[in-house]
């Protein structure tokens, strides 16, 4: 999930004046926007910003992106406060805890700002205009139908995913756990937390395999787990006797699944989430009503749809 995370840059000295002045005119207009991204260089919210440019260019909004360093509250409330301070006249955020991130951004909405969440979401929505998500927890349960078809209904298989309070994860996690209790060819050994760390994804999945040999399959909630992964099964010489289901279809997970390394993808479609979150910004800038949940695609990748998986790729080059 890493590559480099869309701003704006702001020209220093005399010109100050002048774009200080100009933005103050977009949010008099109500077409200043601000997108607070839930990392800095992931493939999938680098996806996800190119479809808000070109959906905010289209409409003629004046979009300014921004990310935190790491995937953690504590990384992004200063971005939000900042946000904050400039006083824009919506915001989509991609909120990194359910429950941290409700403070500065209900401060965000007492400014003034209209506030959507994006991809992932908070406890409290009293303030929030909609939840742009794809159903992450029905992701979770295809996961686990289709870990469950790759063993022929039986093997033992773990999770990795990210610590509790991240709602997409998990909702996920909860998703694959509450499915796999289907089957009950299937022992599941719990979850891995790896916090958004390839490394730590790979050292779990061979610590894993060091434990229980006869580990069948592994199922990533996120990319970066994913990407991991994979690289713990070729350290220890199990790539392709492990079966691997992982979320997301970032370009190193679709070239993964082309050699076979990932079975099966649960792919959703960032870019259409960057699109559809403009749109609504639009429609309630402009005085309409919202859903209180907007619904986003998913998609079942299974092998051999290499043209599927092309098709999801999260490309976060905004000229493709």
């Amino acid at each position: 999930m890493f590559a480099r995370a869309w701003t704006k840059t702001w020209i220093a000295g005399a010109s100050l004046v002048a774009l200080a002045a100009a933005s103050t005119g977009a949010q008099a207009a109500g077409k200043d926007v601000s997108l607070v991204l839930g990392v800095k260089g992931s493939p999938f919210y680098d996806a996800l910003a190119c479809g808000a440019k070109d959906e905010a260019k289209k409409l003629g909004l004046d979009l300014t992106v921004s990310a935190p360093d790491q995937f953690a509250a504590d990384s992004q409330i200063p971005v939000i406060d900042a946000v904050t301070a400039r006083g824009p006249a919506a915001a989509v955020v991609v909120p990194t805890d359910t429950q941290a991130l409700i403070r500065p951004m209900a401060q965000l909405a007492k400014r003034g700002a209209k506030v959507l969440t994006v991809d992932q979401t908070i406890a409290d929505t009293s303030f929030i205009q909609t939840q742009i998500v794809t159903d992450n927890e029905q992701g979770g349960r295809l996961a686990a139908d289709a870990m469950n078809e790759l063993l022929g209904g039986k093997g033992s298989v773990m999770m990795i995913t990210q610590p509790p309070g991240s709602a997409g994860q998990d909702a996920r996690a909860k998703g694959f756990e509450e499915e796999l209790k289907k089957y009950s060819g299937i022992t599941y050994l719990g979850p891995q937390y790896q916090s958004d760390d390839p490394q730590k994804a790979a050292e779990i999945v061979t610590s894993a395999l060091s434990a229980h040999p006869d580990l069948a399959g592994v199922f990533s909630t996120n990319d970066q787990g994913a990407i991991g992964g994979i690289t713990g099964l070729k350290q220890a010489a199990a790539t392709g006797k492990v079966k691997f289901v992982a979320y997301d279809s970032a370009t190193a997970e679709v070239a993964a699944f082309k050699n076979g390394a990932i079975s099966v993808l649960i792919a959703q479609n960032p870019k259409q989430e960057g699109e559809v979150a403009m749109q609504s910004v639009k429609r309630v800038l402009d005085g309409g009503k919202l859903e209180k949940t907007t619904l986003t695609e998913i998609a079942v990748i299974k092998p051999g749809e290499n043209a599927k998986a092309d098709q999801y790729e999260y490309k976060g080059n905004c000229a493709q």
